[in-house]
C-alpha cells in the first residue's frame, strides 16, 4: 500500500473546526492505543511536516485519513 501525503486529494475535504476537534482527538487516541511512545515524541515528531507534504512519520497522513473515516464516515 502507497502511504499518503497531506498533498493527496482526500485531504482537500472541507470540515468544520469541531468535526476537526473530533478527528484529531480520534487521532492521538488510536496512537496512545498502540502504546509506541510518549504522546510528546508524538506531538514532536509523529504530526510534524517534513516538507513536500511528507511527514515524519510516513504513516501518519494514513493514520489521520483513517480517523476521519472514523469520526466522519465517507460522506
Amino acid at each position: 500500500m502507497t502511504k499518503s501525503i497531506l498533498d493527496d486529494a482526500r485531504f482537500d475535504r472541507l470540515i468544520t473546526l469541531r468535526d476537526a476537534y473530533r478527528v484529531m482527538e480520534r487521532f492521538a487516541q488510536s496512537y496512545r492505543e498502540r502504546g509506541d511512545t510518549p504522546i510528546s515524541d508524538f506531538l514532536d515528531c509523529y504530526a510534524s511536516e517534513t516538507g513536500g507534504g511528507l511527514t515524519s512519520d510516513p504513516a501518519a497522513p494514513d493514520d489521520f485519513a483513517n480517523a476521519a473515516v472514523s469520526v466522519l464516515g465517507k460522506r
